[in-house]
């Protein structure tokens, strides 16, 4: 009896026959279009977005005179702006806080000053000894980052746009990815084959990765488009209360400054203050902010806003009271950078950016396998 013929299977990553058109899906052609094109320049920006997350640690890690001891509730902001008009005392402090660094007791606090020539410069205090650990100027780390993420270094809107409208390519990326991956909920844990072809492990790790990125891409996605259409829309915060006049130099006794800070207490007890903010215009109040009671928001949502003549109350924003779209304006980025609680969320954070990185990364793997295996086919 002869034995049969068998009829060799073709394998998953088999190239198409010469000549015979392979026709996609739809979905996988938008996936292909709005995600695998634009891996390289998606990849830059999440993986400057990463970097910015910890930029503040970062730089905490090489400049000593950033390092402090603090509770965060009992920083005498009094104390400390004396201590800079003592430094220099014929300079303006235009701010002092703690700049999205939140209450961490680890950092110090910074004064932004400006010298009676117009050069700016950033003291810092470490609020638990009341001493100065140093000086800067110029651009920090932290800056460059965040200007790099959001606007590539480039001083006009239409880079915003463009890096923000990336949302909008995350969100079609991960919808098309889906309902091409069929029964992806089977994939979670599924090893890449990594002695097949760099085409195969590289698809299976990016369909790996992409799975279990999947509530990160959404986050980052929805927090990008909102950024898209927050500029291009009239913005939703209450607006500031105008003060009497604008504050005209000189800078303001220390005793003022406690006076500021004894009245927001009253309105917000226990609050861990983040900082004060002197009128940058004509009718600004003097801003002190802090965290209370409020979680998942900015450092500036919870404000009192002072009349900086008559040191009067003129306003105040809680958290609490906020209608839910506003409230929404103030967690975005929290959420986007995930700085809501403190550095375990950073690294969650920095953790899932360089893998979003890594799936760029595979994508750009894929495309180029894609393009090459098609150019031999037509050969």
């Amino acid at each position: 009896m002869s034995r049969p013929a068998t009829i060799p299977l073709p394998r998953r990553d088999a190239p198409a026959e010469p000549g015979r058109a392979v026709r996609r899906p739809l979905a996988f052609l938008l996936h292909s279009l709005f995600g695998l094109k634009l891996s390289l320049f998606l990849g830059f920006v999440c993986l400057t977005g990463t970097i910015a997350t910890i930029s503040h640690e970062l730089e905490w890690l090489v400049q000593p005179e950033l390092r402090g001891t603090s509770n965060g509730r009992t920083d005498d902001y009094a104390a400390m702006w004396a201590l800079v008009r003592d430094r220099h005392p014929d300079a303006y402090i235009q701010s002092l806080g703690t700049y999205d660094r939140a209450e961490t007791g680890y950092f110090v606090r910074q004064a932004d000053i400006v010298l009676p020539d117009g050069t700016a410069r950033r003291v810092y205090i470490d609020p638990s000894r009341m001493i100065v650990t140093g000086e800067g100027s110029g651009p920090t780390f932290h800056f460059v980052m965040r200007a790099l993420h959001y606007y590539l270094l480039l001083p006009t809107d239409w880079p915003f746009y463009v890096v923000t409208s990336l949302g909008f390519v995350l969100i079609l990326s991960l919808v098309t990815g889906l309902l091409t991956y069929k029964k992806f909920w089977r994939g979670f844990f599924r090893t890449p084959r990594w002695r097949r072809s760099t085409r195969t492990w590289a698809g299976d790790l990016h369909r790996l990765v992409g799975l279990w990125s999947l509530w990160f891409v959404t986050l980052i996605g929805l927090t990008s488009v909102w950024y898209f259409v927050e500029r291009a829309a009239p913005s939703l915060e209450t607006p500031l209360p105008e003060a009497r006049t604008r504050y005209i130099l000189p800078t303001p006794e220390p005793a003022r400054v406690a006076g500021w800070i004894a009245a927001t207490r009253a309105r917000f007890p226990e609050i861990a203050i983040t900082g004060i903010q002197m009128p940058y215009a004509e009718s600004d109040p003097v801003i002190v902010q802090g965290q209370w009671r409020a979680w998942l928001v900015r450092e500036r949502t919870n404000a009192v806003f002072v009349d900086p003549v008559t040191d009067r109350v003129i306003g105040v924003r809680d958290a609490g009271r906020l209608s839910p779209l506003e409230r929404w304006v103030h967690m975005a980025d929290p959420l986007h950078f995930g700085n809501f609680g403190g550095v375990a969320t950073k690294l969650i954070w920095v953790l899932f950016g360089l893998l979003l990185t890594g799936l760029s990364a595979t994508g750009v793997i894929i495309f180029a396998k894609r393009t090459a295996r098609a150019a031999q086919a037509v050969r």
